[in-house]
C-alpha cells in the first residue's frame, strides 16, 4: 500500500511493500502560499501536480495494490482547495480526500495514545505547517474527549509573522497575545490536571526536541521518542534566536536544515501552548497524524 500526503509544509510519500518501507519528503510550504494569495497559485498548482504525479508513478513501479491520497489545512484554507484536490486527483488517477481537522486530530491522537499506552490520559499538542491541534482524553480504543484545531501551523504563519526568518520581539508578543486568546474556549474544555501528560508531536515539535537535547548533551539523540522539552528550554531558545544571525543558526548542533527558517516561530507557538495549558514540560511522540493514518489503512487491509 502507499500513502500521498499533501501537506501544508511538504509532500510526503509512503510505500509500504510488508517487506520493507520508503519514504519520500520534498518541501513546498504551500501553506505560506496560501496565507499571502488567499488560494493556491498557478505555479503552487504546477508544482504540486508535478510532484504528486511523481510519487505516485513510484507508488505504481512498486505494484502496490492500494493507494490513497490525501490533503490537510492549506487545501482547508484555499479558496480554490476544492478545485485543486480535484485536479491532482484527475491527473494522478486517485482522488484526493481533504481531511477534516476532526479527522486529522482523532488520527493523530490515535498514534500518540499507541505510542504511550502505559499513560493513563493525555493531552496532545501538534503543531504542523498548517494547523496547531489539541485533543485530550483518557488512553483507550476512543477518540479524543476533546479535539480542537486552528490554523495557526508554522508555514501558514510564517509570512505575516516573520521577517527573513526572524521573529521581531513586538511581534512574538502579539503572536502569543493572539495564540492565548485563540485557545481559550479550548483550555476551558480540556481538563489539563497536573497529572495529565502533554505530548508533543508534529515535525517541528521533534526538530526542537533534537535541538534541546543536543545542546543540553552535547551529542545528537539516536531516538526522540519520550524526550523532555520543557518551558525553560523553550525560554533559552527564544532568546537565542533572537541573538543569532541566520548562518550561525543553521550552525547549531542538531539543527533541521530544513527547519531551520520557521524555527523560532515554532518554538514561540509552542511555549505559549504550555503556557496556556499551565504544563511546564512535555513529551516528544515520534508518531502522528502519518502514523495514524498508515495504521487505519493497514486495520483496513487486513479486514478486507
Amino acid at each position: 500500500m502507499a500513502l500521498l500526503e499533501m501537506g501544508s509544509t511538504g509532500f510526503r510519500l509512503v510505500i509500504d511493500t510488508g517487506r520493507y518501507t520508503e519514504r519520500r519528503s520534498q518541501h513546498l510550504h504551500l501553506g505560506s502560499s496560501v496565507s499571502t494569495h488567499g488560494s493556491f497559485t498557478e505555479d503552487d498548482i504546477a508544482t504540486a501536480t508535478r510532484l504528486a504525479t511523481e510519487f505516485m508513478t513510484a507508488a505504481r513501479m512498486h505494484n502496490c495494490q492500494r493507494i490513497v491520497s490525501v490533503a490537510t489545512e492549506s487545501f482547508r484554507l484555499a479558496a480554490n482547495g476544492d478545485a485543486v484536490a480535484a485536479h491532482i486527483g484527475r491527473e494522478i488517477g486517485c482522488p484526493v480526500q481533504i481531511l477534516s481537522p476532526h479527522e486529522e486530530v482523532a488520527l493523530a491522537w490515535r498514534s500518540v495514545i499507541n505510542e504511550f499506552p502505559h499513560l493513563p490520559d493525555i493531552t496532545m499538542v501538534d503543531l504542523s505547517g498548517g494547523s496547531l491541534a489539541l485533543g485530550s482524553g483518557l488512553v483507550g480504543p476512543k477518540g479524543p474527549s476533546h479535539n480542537f484545531s486552528y490554523p495557526l501551523g508554522t508555514s501558514v504563519l510564517a509570512p505575516r509573522a516573520l521577517s527573513d526568518g526572524y521573529l521581531e520581539t513586538s511581534m512574538r508578543i502579539r503572536l502569543e497575545h493572539h495564540i492565548a486568546e485563540t485557545l481559550k474556549p479550548a483550555v476551558k474544555n480540556l481538563e489539563t490536571a497536573a497529572h495529565q501528560q502533554v505530548v508533543l508531536t508534529g515535525g517541528m515539535g521533534r526538530a526542537i526536541a533534537r535541538l534541546i537535547h543536543t545542546t543540553r548533551r552535547g551529542e545528537v539523540p539516536d531516538h526522540l521518542h519520550g524526550l523532555n522539552v520543557d518551558c525553560s528550554d523553550l525560554g533559552h531558545l527564544v532568546k537565542k534566536f533572537s541573538e543569532l544571525s541566520l548562518t550561525a543558526r543553521l550552525a547549531l548542533p542538531g539543527m533541521d536544515q530544513r527547519r531551520s527558517l520557521h524555527m523560532p516561530l515554532a518554538v514561540a507557538i509552542i511555549r505559549q501552548t504550555m503556557r496556556s495549558l499551565e504544563a511546564h514540560a512535555a513529551v516528544v511522540a515520534t508518531g502522528g497524524l502519518r502514523e495514524g493514518l498508515l495504521a487505519q489503512l493497514m486495520t483496513q487491509q487486513t479486514a478486507a
